[in-house]
């Protein structure tokens, strides 16, 4: 199956209110064989399973949606090898980058520019678009405003990330970019 497809078609207007945050239950970001990966917080062979949106074996597990070794790592609130990047804020060979804040060569392999503080590893992504300081509706994760998916104290409704306030799922506060 083709991963953007699936992205597009499933993770933003499959059969839910938010199929982005849903799999089978209202929030699949919280939901087993979902939005999230299983053997974890979340659900693998999911949305955000493992080698999915987010990763298995993780908060989001490893080979996800986020990054192992990360504040979203593997074996850790997110997961390595996934749409957030391993070794990372989020996950290396992600969505979001390694080693850096956010990644790229991942789950949808969107370019991104990076404002970790700290790392500012990109790694290319190898598919479709590109995200630099673009506006966008649905994945952002650090610092915007949304109503979705939020994680780490921000004002949301759903699920944030950190601390910002948004309406789909934002991933980067200082860039906005179309999906």
């Amino acid at each position: 199956i083709n991963k953007r497809l699936l992205h597009e078609s499933q993770a933003h207007a499959g059969d839910a209110h938010h199929a982005h945050h849903v799999a089978d239950a209202h929030h699949a970001h919280h939901a087993a064989n979902a939005h999230h990966a299983a053997n974890a917080h979340h659900a693998a062979n999911a949305h955000h399973a493992a080698n999915a949106h987010h990763a298995a074996n993780a908060h989001h597990a490893a080979n996800a949606h986020h990054a192992a070794n990360a504040h979203h790592a593997a074996n850790a609130h997110h997961a390595a090898n996934a749409h957030h990047a391993a070794n990372a804020h989020h996950a290396a060979n992600a969505h979001h980058a390694a080693n850096a804040h956010h990644a790229a060569d991942a789950n949808h392999g969107f370019h991104f520019n990076l404002h970790d503080n700290n790392s500012h590893t990109l790694h290319h992504a190898k598919a479709n678009a590109c995200f630099d300081d673009s506006h966008h509706d649905d994945a952002h994760h650090d610092g915007a405003h949304h109503d979705d998916a939020h994680h780490d104290g921000a004002h949301h409704d759903d699920a944030h990330h950190d601390g910002a306030h948004h309406d789909g799922a934002h991933h980067n506060a200082t860039t906005h970019h179309l999906h």
